[in-house]
């Protein structure tokens, strides 16, 4: 599997690891891990497992199911509604500095002004 290759290169590489490491890591011979980033050797699946253990990785990326190293994760609200990581920290953000009170004094009104504001300084910044 071509993609499995390239990503298990790639992220032995940016954690600074040489094949050496990893195999002993993941109990295979130098030679054998070698050949799970040349293709020629597909892990088992115990293997892949320990990969993603070892780099904090989904399983779902080695194998190019999805594009990021982690599924992103989302928390919901109510049945229409769920946010990432980072919109409950732009909330807890606005918090903070008493936007969000502000703001939900008239929702409507005041989302729409501030998305056109918002609007406004994306134009000026991105000329």
């Amino acid at each position: 599997m071509e993609i499995f290759r390239e990503r298990l290169k790639d992220i032995r590489i940016e954690n600074g690891y040489k094949q050496e490491e990893m195999a002993k890591i993941l109990n295979v011979t130098t030679s054998g891990y070698g050949y799970y980033e040349q293709g020629r050797n597909e892990p088992s699946l115990e293997t892949i497992r320990k990969i993603a253990e070892a780099f904090q990785i989904s399983t779902d990326y080695l194998l190019g199911i999805i594009d990021t190293p982690t599924h992103p994760v989302q928390f919901t609200v109510s049945e229409d509604l769920s946010l990432s990581e980072s919109e409950i920290a732009t909330v807890r953000k606005m918090k903070e500095v008493e936007l969000l009170s502000e703001l939900s004094e008239q929702p409507k009104g005041n989302v729409d002004r501030l998305a056109r504001y918002w609007e406004f300084i994306n134009q000026e910044f991105n000329r």
